[in-house]
């Protein structure tokens, strides 16, 4: 394919300045997409986050614990009392009816089997509150070291976005600078042209090749490219701005 002889023109600016801007815009972009791309500790922050709440959720239970431990220790000393009152009321001689005496004997025992069932619900929950703690101990381990991760992640974050937005705010200034000295009309021209060209507005020739579709430009024009390289070219192969940059 050819490129259009009616888009050559000869423009009142200098061409090689709109490629600069067009590197300035690329450069721009990948700063800006790297900028967004930083780690800014989200996935830290939610783990540090889920190992606080596992640790607030064994804290929780091991309280829970205790408070039952309280209610068996005084449901026990209650079923002792009883029971010491009850077994001082059987020896004390008084009772005399032997219905009576069986049945204060069966309350004596089932008394002492509450207790016991007490107190084998008393070494279940003390088991299982050492096995509590030594999952906290570890839950606390895990949680110091998830903060320690967000706490280095947000500070690389810092330095990261920082140092991305002086030099996003570097290449802005350079554009703005560089776009003061162009002509309106180009620039204009430009924009549309990077919008459909998924960002390519300008091309370097190589080797006597549009870099942005690779068709080959005719000799003639190549030549009068390579003398002027201030002259204003279309591709007709894919509408981009053609400018000639040194071969190296």
């Amino acid at each position: 394919m050819a490129v259009d002889r009616r888009e050559v023109t000869k423009v009142g600016m200098s061409v090689s300045r709109l490629f600069e801007l067009q590197q300035i815009d690329l450069a721009l972009t990948r700063a800006i997409a790297q900028r967004q791309a930083l780690d800014d500790g989200s996935g830290a922050q939610a783990a540090a986050r889920a190992a606080a709440e596992f640790l607030a959720g064994l804290q929780q239970q091991i309280a829970e614990g205790q408070g039952r431990l309280r209610t068996l220790d005084l449901e026990i000393k209650s079923v002792e009392a009883k029971r010491t009152k009850v077994e001082r009321e059987l020896y004390s001689g008084r009772i005399g009816n032997p219905k009576e005496l069986a049945a204060m004997q069966e309350e004596v025992a089932a008394l002492r089997r509450r207790r016991g069932t007490l107190e084998d619900e008393v070494l279940a929950l003390m088991e299982r509150a050492e096995h509590l703690e030594a999952q906290v101990r570890e839950a606390r381990r895990q949680l110091e070291e998830a903060e320690a991760d967000l706490a280095r992640r947000v500070e690389a974050f810092r330095q990261a976005a920082e140092a991305s937005d002086r030099e996003i705010a570097d290449f802005a200034a350079r554009r703005e600078a560089l776009v003061a000295d162009l002509d309106e009309d180009l620039l204009r021209r430009y924009t549309r042209l990077r919008d459909q060209k998924g960002g390519i507005a300008v091309v370097a020739v190589r080797h006597g090749v549009c870099g942005g579709c690779h068709v080959v430009i005719p000799q003639r024009l190549l030549s009068r490219l390579e003398r002027d390289p201030e002259l204003l070219a279309a591709c007709d192969g894919c509408g981009r701005l053609l400018v000639v940059r040194p071969e190296t």
